[in-house]
């Protein structure tokens, strides 16, 4: 295959250092350049973006294919400077939803379990029984049902907990899981889950949703865990809600700022759990892979996986 360059737009990371091993292994033909290696940049068809600047599709008025470096692309379609008619792909890799599903799952069983509890009786040799709570009497709620949310019920039903999914239209399932939709269906999940994990992609529809009326309807057991994206959290409401005790803890991976500022409430707060955008970092060799392939079909005519609809957002 001929030579294609393919610019990378992020304010962030270091997409060529983090992809072009892979690149270079598996698609050498892929070029990747930093904006300014490029010499001429009406010959762009191609970018790789994650978290790109304002202005950064304005020099490529070519452009045609944008192939978003997570799973995410929610700061790629909101861009003012992409065109309407640019296609955009978003990651969907195996390995990644498997990190997220366990990311979440570790989260919950603990919470089930209350084993950090057990991690402060040990320091004073406290032999003490805590919580017998069973899969059973553990309701999960679950914000989203694709290739991520559908994993983490199917997993989360293998050890017996009952799963309550809220998704987009309506469908059904094989393996017992409950599937809601609407206003109706997230607040049957706030009012009855132990457990609510955020797996939406941002959308206009979406951002806020974990706000002060959810919390409120929460109950005083639960956890919340957003792996979502961090614009879906009211962080004001959160800290008001958990200082009132609903829900009881939560579990925060995304941020509204990232990197999290030092002087950030969430740091300090003992409810909150803080990891740093973590639960799902791919493997760079399998989503250079991915994008790789995505354009390969997309030079053949075809459409490549992971293609974006541009009305809902995924």
């Amino acid at each position: 295959m001929d030579d294609i360059e393919v610019v990378c737009l992020c304010q962030h990371y270091d997409m060529k250092g983090f992809y072009g091993r892979g690149l270079a292994k598996h698609a050498p033909w892929v070029k990747l350049k930093f904006p300014d290696e490029v010499k001429d940049p009406l010959s762009i068809r191609h970018a790789l973006a994650f978290s790109p600047g304002p202005e950064d599709f304005t020099p490529y008025p070519n452009l045609e294919l944008v192939s978003g470096g997570g799973a995410g692309v929610d700061a790629v379609l909101s861009n003012p400077s992409l065109p309407d008619h640019v296609a955009v792909t978003r990651v969907i890799a195996a390995e990644q939803g498997q990190m997220i599903s366990g990311f979440a799952l570790w989260h919950i069983v603990n919470w089930q379990r209350q084993m950090q509890t057990y991690v402060s009786q040990q320091k004073d040799a406290n032999w003490n029984v805590i919580n017998r709570t069973p899969p059973s009497s553990f309701p999960v709620g679950i914000l989203g049902f694709g290739n991520i949310g559908s994993r983490l019920a199917s997993a989360l039903r293998l050890l017996g907990y009952p799963v309550k999914v809220l998704a987009r239209t309506p469908r059904s399932t094989e393996d017992g899981t409950i599937v809601v939709n609407g206003q109706a269906g997230l607040n049957e999940i706030a009012r009855e889950s132990r457990a609510v994990v955020n797996l939406l992609p941002l959308t206009d529809e979406t951002q806020g949703v974990l706000n002060a009326d959810f919390f409120s309807m929460m109950r005083d057991d639960s956890i919340v865990i957003n792996l979502g994206r961090g614009a879906h959290l009211n962080e004001d409401d959160l800290i008001v809600a958990l200082d009132t005790g609903h829900p009881a803890a939560a579990v925060l991976d995304t941020f509204a700022t990232e990197p999290l500022p030092r002087n950030h409430p969430f740091w300090a707060h003992e409810r909150i759990f803080v990891t740093p955008h973590v639960a799902g970092d791919g493997e760079p060799e399998e989503i250079a892979r991915f994008i790789a392939e995505g354009i390969r079909r997309f030079e053949d005519g075809k459409a490549p996986a992971g293609l974006v609809d541009r009305a809902t957002g995924y």
